[in-house]
């Protein structure tokens, strides 16, 4: 009987879920007004569900706004259990409210139940925060004011989260805050207006996790810049022509010169104004509509994201004390050369996926973690409000181009090296382990797999970025030595030590150091093991290839269409125009096949050490795919003067055709390779130069000529 029972309850209420899923308020509302003529508490039992909710925190849930306003205007208030009832996360029902993007209803609810408003939840979020962290900025304007109003003494306890909710809320004991929250969850634009609004003065200067400020915070999530964010061609276009949220950004004004600017520049520069105001204005009219297109409106957004980020970058820049404070934490060389000790780096956790790569126990000052991440927005806003922050260094004695060579940041490599000042200075630091910046390349534990495909690629990238510092280092630092005990600790950020070779294999104390090439050699062992096991294999596929389009080429030349003359054993279609092209491209396709094949045989007979990836074998590859590819093309060639040959076409539309399909297999082929293509071009580019200094320039020509004149 009791199990019957529990069955038709179950029923009845999924049932009623379903009703509220629909929509359907008559159904909903009936068996709404039937629970609370039978008890106030059977309103409660209504829905069942996993996480303790009832029937008016799955209306605001599932977005039946109606049916939850109708449900609230049946609630007496404060005392009413239905409004204050908390789910199994501690959640009110103006937590899910806050949530959501209807004012309406957050304003019915703190009208009929004020005491929600400092009803926190489970982990001691109170509306305002909930607010905040979905993005929700007319309901997070609406419950501050309730709480300036209401609660102006117990502020802080609305806007941060403590590890102890019930504990004082005190700034030590503060786990995040509203500023943390929105910028966790990307609402650059909603953090700006809390980080300007002067009621919450403070805010940015606490810590998330007691351990990083806001704009640490930023400085970690490279997708809420341009910098961090990759687009194609076309992409790319569409991004650079989408407007600016504000318009001094587009436009931005020339400076006034005063008595130094002629008159006509005095005159033009309101006509240029107007042309920019009248451009932008057409441009914002055109996006109204292009936004219509959800790919266009997902590039507008993203730019409209990274257009606020920056925005709070710079304020937060402006106000940031993490200086003093790494001051105080001793991460700036005391007098006399004394340093206190270091201990082991700990793994420290990313709000945005991974793992911080903290260079000490505390996560690193801004700058660092921007140039970490390549944020160049950020490092260059840094760099130009305070101008002797490129000086700072932390425990590791480390400073920006350590951090940059090491996260591989090539964009804030070239913007630190191309300030005269600073570079003569930083190529010159050594670390507290005594590595130059040249020995940081051989660090392989923030590569994450380089930006190029295969390891053969990704190795000679590797190698390209070892010559790329080598060239900014003096001459002699290349040369100098440190041990292989002391180059482990460098690892310990990720936790992999690279051993130190074995004692008995009979080492001495001074073989065991290490150049920054030899280091480099070392810790690179796999890496070029993967990329010789790469090229061999491609090489051989390859081969294979070449050596069968060199085959069907050598057999077409004699095998002609139309046959051979009995007479004189000549060609019947000699004097067709097509059998000249038929007999060029078989010609071209048996050279190009054989020379691709003698390009990839050479490769295979490489001796695969770790300079000739650099730019030997690259561009023997290249060379070979290039002669392949040619021959392909030059053999589709040849086939479709086969048919125009043997079947007769005077269609001027059947040719086209036959041309077109002839091409296909080329069109894809080419299409498939570009991007190997373009992973080459450094090899390419090595080739073209090593051409070009071969010729002799027109400028030595001329002289040359002077001279003997």
């Amino acid at each position: 009987m009791a199990e019957n029972t529990s069955i038709s309850e179950y029923q009845k209420s999924r049932h009623l879920y379903q009703s509220l899923r629909n929509g359907h308020i008559t159904e909903v509302m009936k068996a709404y007004d039937e629970a609370k003529a039978s008890t106030p508490d059977a309103r409660l039992e209504l829905i069942t569900t996993l996480h303790g909710d009832t029937i008016l925190h799955m209306a605001i849930y599932i977005d039946q706004h109606s049916i939850a306003k109708k449900i609230i205007e049946k609630c007496s208030g404060d005392n009413d259990v239905l409004l204050t009832k908390k789910n199994a996360f501690g959640n009110t029902v103006l937590h899910e409210a806050a949530a959501t993007d209807h004012k309406n209803l957050v304003e019915m609810l703190l009208d009929k139940a004020p005491a929600l408003l400092s009803m926190a939840n489970n982990i001691g979020e109170m509306p305002l925060y909930t607010a905040a962290y979905f993005g929700q900025t007319e309901n997070f304007k609406l419950l501050a004011a309730q709480v300036l109003k209401k609660h102006p003494n117990d502020l802080r306890r609305h806007l941060c989260t403590f590890y102890d909710p019930d504990s004082s809320p005190t700034i030590e004991a503060v786990r995040s805050t509203v500023l943390h929250a929105a910028i966790n969850s990307e609402f650059f634009e909603f953090a700006l207006l809390i980080a300007r609004n002067q009621d919450y003065a403070g805010i940015i200067e606490l810590k998330y996790k007691n351990s990083m400020t806001s704009l640490q915070l930023l400085s970690c999530n490279p997708s809420a810049f341009r910098s961090g964010t990759k687009y194609g061609l076309i992409k790319s276009l569409i991004y650079n022509c989408a407007p600016y949220e504000n318009a001094h950004k587009q436009n931005p004004s020339d400076d006034s010169n005063g008595e130094s600017s002629s008159r006509a520049t005095l005159f033009l520069r309101p006509v240029i104004s107007f042309l920019r105001r009248v451009i932008s204005s057409v441009n914002r009219s055109v996006w109204i509509v292009l936004r219509g297109w959800s790919s266009m409106r997902k590039i507008y957004e993203e730019k409209k994201k990274h257009e606020s980020a920056l925005d709070l970058a710079k304020l937060l820049i402006a106000a940031d004390f993490s200086w003093d404070d790494r001051r105080q934490l001793g991460d700036i060389p005391v007098p006399g050369g004394v340093e206190p000790d270091v201990k082991s780096p700990t793994r420290m956790d990313n709000p945005f996926g991974g793992e911080m790569p903290s260079l000490s126990q505390l996560p690193d000052i801004p700058l660092f973690l921007a140039a970490s991440h390549g944020i160049l927005e950020i490092v260059k806003e840094i760099l130009e409000a305070h101008a002797s922050a490129y000086e700072y260094r932390n425990k590791k004695r480390l400073n920006i181009l350590h951090v940059a060579i090491m996260h591989r940041q090539s964009h804030i490599f070239d913007m630190v090296t191309k300030m005269e000042t600073p570079k003569s200075r930083l190529v010159q630091q050594i670390d507290r382990n005594g590595y130059t910046i040249l020995h940081h390349v051989g660090i392989t534990d923030f590569r994450n797999g380089g930006t190029k495909p295969g390891p053969a690629l990704q190795l000679q990238e590797e190698l390209e970025w070892f010559e790329k510092v080598e060239k900014i280092v003096p001459p002699h630092y290349a040369m100098i030595r440190v041990e292989n005990e002391e180059m482990e600790t460098l690892q310990l950020s990720e936790n992999q030590i690279i051993p130190s070779p074995a004692p008995h294999l009979g080492r001495d104390k001074k073989s065991k150091k290490e150049t920054a090439r030899e280091y480099f050699r070392r810790t690179h062992a796999d890496l070029l093991k993967d990329a010789q096991e790469w090229l061999k294999q491609t090489s051989e596929s390859c081969s294979t290839v070449a050596g069968l389009m060199a085959t069907v080429a050598f057999a077409a030349a004699f095998t002609v269409p139309g046959g051979n003359n009995e007479k004189n054993g000549q060609p019947i279609l000699l004097q067709n125009p097509f059998f000249l092209v038929f007999i060029i491209t078989d010609a071209l396709s048996l050279a190009s096949s054989l020379t691709s094949l003698v390009m990839f045989l050479s490769i295979l007979t490489s001796p695969f050490e770790l300079d000739d990836f650099h730019h030997s074998l690259p561009r023997k590859v290249i060379l070979g795919f290039t002669f392949l590819f040619f021959s392909v093309a030059v053999t589709m060639l040849a086939f479709a003067s086969t048919l125009m040959l043997t079947i007769p076409i005077k269609r001027r539309l059947t040719t086209t055709f036959v041309y077109c399909v002839a091409f296909l297999p080329v069109t894809m082929f080419a299409l498939l390779q570009f991007p190997l293509y373009v992973a080459f071009k450094t090899s390419l580019e090595y080739s073209f130069t090593a051409i070009k200094s071969l010729l002799p320039s027109g400028r030595l020509i001329s002289k040359a000529i002077k001279k003997d004149a």
